[in-house]
């Protein structure tokens, strides 16, 4: 009995309550790498960066690619930021951290500007 009321409440929800919902986070900065040197960009990433409190949601996504090295890419809203090939040693990780840091650093405040310009801010 407790199984039909249950399939008849799931039934009455109304689709919108079904799917995942669609938000960000401002200055939160999410790792969905996969392997060791992944989790390793993504520390130097974050190590002693403060993320802009209106910077969005930032997402570090990877890629394995066993030709070349895995592809590591920076998001910020679902737009791309940032993208390079690692190898699988961590030498060289910390100079790329740093110059996605950068570009992140610039293409925030580039954003915010522009909205500002635009009176939506």
């Amino acid at each position: 009995m407790k199984r039909y009321v249950f399939c008849i409440l799931l039934l009455a929800l109304p689709p919108a309550a079904a799917v995942e919902p669609q938000f960000e986070i401002n200055g939160l900065v999410v790792d969905q790498t996969l392997s060791r040197i992944g989790h390793l960009f993504y520390e130097e990433l974050i190590n002693g960066w403060e993320v802009p409190d209106d910077a969005g949601t930032i997402t570090v996504y990877e890629r394995p690619d066993i030709f070349a090295g895995n592809i590591i890419w920076v998001e910020v809203n679902d737009t791309i930021v940032f993208q390079d090939r690692v190898g699988t040693r961590p030498s060289g990780i910390e100079e790329k951290a740093q110059a996605a840091r950068a570009l992140l650093d610039s293409y925030i405040k580039r954003h915010k500007d522009a909205l500002e310009g635009l009176e939506i801010y």
